[in-house]
Parts: structure tokens; C-alpha cells; sequence
């Protein structure tokens, strides 16, 4: 991105000194009035990067500079545009800089630089993805798991040692489980993207669900006007098979309105799998499953922004997609006997053919209430998510010789359905008055879920309905919801505190078996931040924040999904919310080195469970409300970028699990557990424009809510060239070179030892090829939407 600034006076000495020099001015805005506490920043070739504030007059003054240095400066202001010029000293000099929204073009001054890849503030993170070498060419699942602080496993998000997140898109949270959302970010390219930001301790002003926090990834839009836009077309290998992926995005901006859209599409073939063991006091039971998949993706999302005046914006945003699996699942199951030989095989074949199909309308108006700051949003939305399926089950058993039993084949064939519906509407209210900044608001949402699933033994070629194995439910929830979030600020202080409660109702109703549960309760989440800036490098605070966790809504679904004619999958419709109270003191050092110590609990903690039954070959997996869960750990996050040609962001995160099941046939857990992870990126040429990546992660033997852990571990490798003037890029990057990524678990349930692993199958090698037009200035649109909890647990 390219920053222009005015200079309004650059005043140089006829003498010229090779001795030390002082750089001094001041900071102001488009009215000519003074910017106190803007941030200016500056670094030599080869030193390390400085900041001073400007004080209460907008005056600054740098001394003991080295004459004829070449220095760039990068000055910031909350509200204000970002500049930054670079140039070499000669003397003494005075500059007056104008932090302004239309930039004008600076002639004779090179402007050319990145934002820093990563920002730590106290109640978040911020990656500054742009055009990131580190993460350039990649999709939004990959580039997740390439960011210190997040791990990507097991189709889960996290933070290490903290647990799971919600994810948002522009303030809006997404409409998926864990699964479907790494789905759906897989087809969302990184271009798409300006920064990510790693919400640790949300206000009171964001929804309470998510144990760890939040992430919100901000999309780019146009401020300029004009139009602006990006195509990218990849190749993807996953195992031994091919993929592609197409995307393109336009912005046009006509100073007024604010147009954009973008679409996506993906087609590929890949592998998943699991190995799932039982070890009983007199047999084994070791069941394989691998599935052999075509996944593809069309989405499509448009919308526009509406200038009614200087102080009022409406806009509206539109999308819908269609995501489908096709494929089948093959399952060895193999049962050992005392002496360890073949007692009998079960086998089952399955082949599914689920199609999402989702559509989402969001509409929110904006106004500034007078001039002193005070402003009102209010933001309405629908989501609908829409899911047939249907299967074909056949489970046969064998003998060790592989001679079928008499009797043993089984076949079922179900139809299945998931139709959800959510409604949303949310009102903020925010008033900076002169003792403390004030907000508050509320919001209602309303869902409304049908699902159906109708099991049908075949026999003989004939469809026998089974009602034994079929379900048809109805789910109802509806939250109301009411904030308040106040900020004060005092000389070196901010002090932060606000309390969010909310009034929940549920209803489930099961049709065949005539069975209803409801549900009603009210929880507070208070929130509180107390920051301590000793100085510009050392920055001190302490948070806390309570959280839930709520389950999802297959969680809640009573559905049962055969793994094999003696095991299956059942969704529990009791199951209850699980709630986090995080604690964190963090100390960080010229935004380089932070350090930071926690302590989370966690209560009525809930996950999926494995209910072996020692007297048959049975077994069950349902999610259960079982385990009081704490955990005390401290991370270290150092951002090094010292050297010119190399820039690497590393975090280490150690921690103790204390574990306690509210089950007797459920082990206690506890045990320490690390996390640690590198990314680096070394520039190849001086111009930048040609890159390698090396990201590596490792993740130590952990403990979880349920189970332990062995180690795993993860590294990429990437080359990326820039071309054109930065208009093309390519992108080459192999994942998981040494296919050592995929995680093992172990847990105790009625006294079976059970250990779960899944297969080592996301190796892949991926070649990108992004083409930009138009307009390059592009720049963040940050807004909520009302239905944000809600959607990300379908």
C-alpha cells in the first residue's frame, strides 16, 4: 500500500554536520487542530524499530540522529490515516506533518511500506496480513495455521492453551461448525484479506460465546474512488490427487456509494481418516475409517455502502453458497481376542451425498449524532442454512479366514435434513462524554430449526422403515441481550469495564417419541481492562472476561449417525452451555518482546465421550456435560525483525491442566502441556519481491477436557515472487512436508483404555497465481452484524 502525506515546511541548515541531529515538528489534523499522543515510529537500515508519542499540542522531538542516515517514519492516529515518508537527514530539521482521510500526492518523497505483521494491544493481537509474503498465495484455513497464536488441528481453531474461538468476518460471526468453517475459509483467498485480529478479551459490546475469544478477519474495500480488484486462480495436490480453486473480487467506490463483490469456486479430491482402538480386560477392538471425498464450493456475496450525508451510512450485503461433499466411507472393524489373535472383522461401507446450501442478508444504517462524537448503528440480519442428505449403509462381519457370516450383512438407508433459520436485530449506542466513553445497546435473535432423520432397513431389496434408529426434531432459541461498556482514560492509565447479560429460552421437541425439553436462563458476562503505558516501550495490563461456550447445533440434534452395525454417533438435545472465566496479566516491550501469565476455568465443560459397554461389542460416542476444568500457563511471543532480509514472529505458550470429571465412569485428567511455534520469511533480493517461507509448529503431549494427547507437529515451505509492479504474484507453497500434523488421543471411559488417532493424510502442494487491477489503495471496513453468535454454531 502506498501512504501519501503533506509536507508543509522542511527547513534544512546551509551547513551540513556528519555529527548526531534532532528531528522535530508537530502532528495535526485537516483543520489545522494538534494530534496529542500520535504514534511516530522510525528505523534505520539495519536498526531496530522506535516510537515516541507526540504530547498534548501534537509537538514531537527526536534527538541523537545520525546525519546523512536514511530514515523511514510512520506516523499514526486513532481516526486518522496512517502516513509514512522516508528520506535522509543532512541537518537539524523541522517537519510538520497533516494525518488526514484524502490523501494528496507527495511529490519528490518515496512513500512505500508495510504495516508491521503483527500489533500487540491488550485486549487483542492484530496480523497485518496485506501482501504478506509469509502468507501470500495461501487460503484463509491455511494462512490461520501459519499465525503465532492460533493452531489449526483436527478440523479445530484455538489459541494454544486457552481452548477455541469464534470467528467473524467483518464483526459478523460465520454461519459454521469448526468443520464447515475451515471448508468455507478454504475457499476464501488471502488477498481478500487486511488483517486479522486475535481477540482476546472482548467488551462487553461483542456476543459472550467463545471460551478462548474471538477472531475477526477484516476484509479490504475501496476508499478511493474508482475501481479496484484482484483474480486468483490455483492448483492444489492433496495426496495423489488434483485440485483447483478460481476467486475474484471488484470494489468501485464513486465517493457516495461503495459497491463490492466477490465470488469463489473450488473443486477437490481428497482422503480423510481414523484409527479408533479399545483395549477391553479380554479382547481388542480396532476400527479403521477412511473416506475417499469430491469437495466443492460456489460462493458468491455482493453488497453496498450508501453515504446519506457526512454523518449517516446505510448499506446492505447479500450471499449465498453452495457447498457439497460426495463420496463414502469404508470402515474396518477387527476384534482381538485375550491370546491377540483375529476373533472376527466387521466391515461397513457408507457413501453420502450432503449439499449445503446457505443464504444470508444483512442491512445495518449508521449516524452521527452531533460533533462531539456521539453515534447510533442499528444492524438487522437473516441467515438460512439448508442441508439435505442421504445414505447407503451396508455392514457385513467375517471370520478370520474372511469367510462372511450367515446372516451378519446389514444395510440401512437413511434421508436426512437440516433447515435453520436465524433472525437478528442489534442496536449501539456510543457517547464519548467528557468523564468516560460510554456504549451500550442490546439485541434480540430468534432461531427457528427443523431436522429430520429416517433410517429404513433394507431387506430383501425393500425399504423397512425403522423407527428405532429415526428422529424428527424441532429446536427453538431465543436470546435477549443488554450491554454496557464505559472507558476512562488518565494520564498513563486505561481503565476498562463493562457487563453484558443475557436472557436465553430453548424448546426441544422430539415428534416420534412425543418427548419436549425447555429450558430458560440468564447469565451476567462482566468484563474488565486495566492498562499501565510506563513508557512508549513498556506497556502493562490485566483483563478478565467471562465466556460460553454454547454446543452447536448437530451437538443438540438427537440424530444418530451409524459408524458400523455396533457403533454409532447421537447428539444429546440436554445438553448444557459450558462457561470460561480467563484471567491474564501481559507485559509487552517495544511491541517485540510479550509476555504474558493466565489462568482459565471452565465449568460444566462439555465433549464428545465414547461410552464403551465391557459385557458387548456396543459402543456409543454423544457429546456429555462432564468436567470442571483449570488451567494456569504463560506465553512469550518475541517479534524479530532486526535484520533487513529476514523477519520471523515466534510464540512459546507453556501450561498446567487440572482436569476433574463430574463422571464416575470418566477419568480425572491433569498434566502440563506447550505449544511452540516460528514463522519466517527471508527476502531474497533487496527489492522484496522475491521470498521464502519456513513456518514451523510443535505441539507438546497436552491435556484437554476429555483426553491426553501425544505430540505432533507441522512445517511448511514456501516461495513467492512479485511481479509487475506488484500487479502478479506467485505463489508456490508445500504443507505439512513431513506429514506429521495430525493429532493421537487417549482417555479412560468405564475403565477402557480408548486411543484415537487420525490418519496422517494433509500433506499437499499448492501453486497460486494473483492478478491485481485497478485502484491499489485499498483500506479496512470494520462492521458488526446482529446475528454474530449464533451463526458460528450450526
Amino acid at each position: 500500500m502506498r501512504f501519501l502525506t503533506t509536507l508543509l515546511g522542511l527547513f534544512l541548515r546551509h551547513s551540513i554536520s556528519f555529527s548526531q541531529v534532532t528531528i522535530k515538528g508537530f502532528v495535526k489534523d485537516d483543520a489545522g487542530a494538534s494530534i496529542p499522543n500520535a504514534t511516530i515510529e522510525w528505523q534505520a537500515s539495519l536498526s531496530s524499530l522506535k516510537t515516541i508519542h507526540t504530547d498534548k499540542e501534537g509537538i514531537f522531538s527526536i534527538p541523537l540522529l545520525k546525519s546523512e542516515e536514511k530514515y523511514l517514519f510512520q506516523i499514526s492516529a486513532t481516526g486518522h490515516t496512517e502516513q509514512v515518508i522516508s528520506f535522509t537527514l543532512l541537518n537539524d530539521t523541522t517537519i510538520h506533518f497533516i494525518l488526514h482521510r484524502n490523501s494528496t500526492v507527495l511529490e519528490g518523497v518515496t512513500v512505500k511500506s508495510n504495516a508491521r505483521f503483527i500489533q500487540t494491544k491488550p485486549d487483542k493481537t492484530i496480523i497485518n496480513i496485506g501482501d504478506n509474503p509469509i502468507l501470500a498465495g495461501n487460503n484463509m484455513a491455511e494462512a490461520l495455521g501459519k499465525i503465532p497464536g492460533l493452531q489449526v488441528s483436527n478440523d479445530q481453531i484455538s489459541i494454544p492453551g486457552k481452548g477455541s474461538v469464534l470467528l467473524m468476518q467483518d464483526g459478523r460471526l460465520l454461519p459454521l461448525s469448526q468443520k464447515e468453517l475451515l471448508n468455507y475459509l478454504k475457499s476464501f483467498p488471502v488477498a481478500n484479506i487486511s488483517k486479522i485480529e486475535i481477540i482476546t478479551s472482548p467488551s462487553a459490546l461483542y456476543d459472550a460465546g467463545g471460551s478462548a475469544g474471538l477472531i475477526n478477519i477484516i476484509t479490504k474495500r475501496n476508499t478511493q474512488k474508482g475501481y479496484s480488484g484482484s483474480i486468483e486462480a490455483g492448483y492444489k495436490h492433496w495426496q495423489e490427487y488434483p485440485g483447483g480453486e478460481l476467486s475474484a473480487n471488484i470494489n468501485y467506490n464513486t465517493g457516495r456509494w461503495n459497491i463490492f463483490a466477490n465470488g469463489n469456486y473450488y473443486k477437490i479430491r481428497r482422503k480423510f481418516g481414523f484409527r479408533w482402538e479399545e483395549y477391553y480386560k479380554d479382547r481388542t477392538w480396532i476400527m479403521s475409517d477412511t473416506g475417499n471425498y469430491y469437495i466443492g464450493n460456489l460462493g458468491f456475496n455482493a453488497g453496498a455502502d450508501y453515504r446519506i450525508s457526512k454523518k449517516s451510512n446505510i448499506g446492505i450485503n447479500v450471499g449465498i453458497s453452495r457447498y457439497y461433499e460426495e463420496g463414502a466411507d469404508y470402515v474396518r472393524n477387527h476384534f482381538y481376542n485375550a491370546q491377540g489373535n483375529t476373533d472376527s472383522i466387521l466391515t461397513a461401507y457408507a457413501d453420502y451425498v450432503p449439499v449445503h446450501n446457505s443464504k444470508s442478508v444483512s442491512a445495518y444504517y449508521t449516524t452521527q449524532l452531533d460533533s462531539t462524537g456521539k453515534k447510533f448503528t442499528m444492524d438487522a440480519s437473516y441467515f438460512s442454512f439448508y442441508r439435505p442428505d442421504e445414505s447407503n449403509f451396508t455392514g457385513k462381519t467375517f471370520l478370520p479366514n474372511g469367510q462372511i457370516i450367515n446372516g451378519s450383512t446389514q444395510k440401512y438407508y437413511y434421508k436426512a435434513l437440516q433447515d435453520i433459520d436465524i433472525y437478528a436485530l442489534k442496536l449501539d449506542w456510543e457517547l464519548p462524554l467528557k468523564p468516560v466513553k460510554i456504549q451500550f445497546g442490546g439485541k434480540v435473535n430468534f432461531i427457528n430449526i427443523y431436522s429430520n432423520t429416517f433410517y429404513h432397513h433394507i431387506v430383501n431389496n425393500d425399504k423397512v422403515y425403522d423407527p428405532a434408529l429415526s428422529i424428527e426434531y424441532r429446536y427453538k432459541e431465543n436470546t435477549q441481550a443488554a450491554y454496557i461498556n464505559a472507558e476512562k482514560e488518565w494520564k498513563q492509565w486505561t481503565f476498562q469495564a463493562g457487563l453484558r447479560g443475557e436472557f436465553t429460552q430453548t424448546t426441544g421437541f422430539a415428534y416420534l417419541t412425543n418427548i419436549s425439553n425447555k429450558n430458560s436462563y440468564f447469565k451476567p458476562f462482566p468484563n474488565v481492562l486495566v492498562n499501565y503505558k510506563k513508557d512508549d516501550n513498556n506497556n502493562l495490563s490485566f483483563t478478565y472476561n467471562k465466556r460460553i461456550n454454547r454446543p452447536t447445533f448437530w451437538n443438540l440434534n438427537p440424530f444418530k449417525s451409524l459408524l458400523t452395525a455396533h457403533s454409532y454417533y447421537e447428539g444429546n438435545p440436554f445438553l448444557q452451555p459450558a462457561y470460561n472465566n480467563n484471567f491474564q496479566v501481559q507485559h509487552s516491550f517495544k511491541n517485540k518482546l510479550t509476555s504474558a501469565l493466565f489462568f482459565n476455568i471452565t465449568n460444566n465443560g462439555f465433549a464428545d465421550i465414547t461410552i464403551p459397554h465391557p459385557d458387548t461389542n456396543f459402543v456409543m460416542r454423544t457429546p456429555k456435560n462432564f468436567v470442571n476444568n483449570t488451567r494456569i500457563g504463560i506465553t512469550e511471543t518475541y517479534n524479530f525483525n532486526t535484520i533487513r532480509w529476514w523477519e520471523s514472529n515466534n510464540m512459546l505458550s507453556i501450561y498446567y491442566t487440572d482436569g476433574r470429571s463430574k463422571l464416575s465412569n470418566v477419568s480425572s485428567l491433569k498434566g502440563w502441556g506447550a505449544y511452540f511455534s516460528s514463522a519466517n520469511n527471508i527476502y531474497l533480493n533487496s527489492a522484496k519481491t522475491l521470498s521464502t517461507a519456513v513456518n514451523f509448529w510443535y505441539q507438546f503431549p497436552d491435556v484437554s477436557l476429555a483426553h491426553r494427547s501425544d505430540a505432533y507437529w507441522n512445517l511448511d515451505l514456501g516461495v513467492n515472487a512479485s511481479l509487475l509492479k506488484d500487479k502478479l504474484s506467485l505463489n508456490a507453497n508445500l504443507q505439512d512436508l513431513f506429514g506429521t500434523s495430525a493429532p493421537s488421543y487417549t482417555s479412560t471411559v468405564n475403565n477402557v483404555k480408548q486411543r484415537f488417532a487420525m490418519l496422517q493424510l494433509y500433506r499437499s502442494f499448492a501453486l497460486t497465481l494473483t492478478f491485481k487491477f485497478g485502484k491499489k489503495e485499498v483500506k479496512k471496513v470494520e462492521h458488526s452484524s446482529s446475528n454474530e453468535e449464533e451463526r458460528t454454531r450450526i
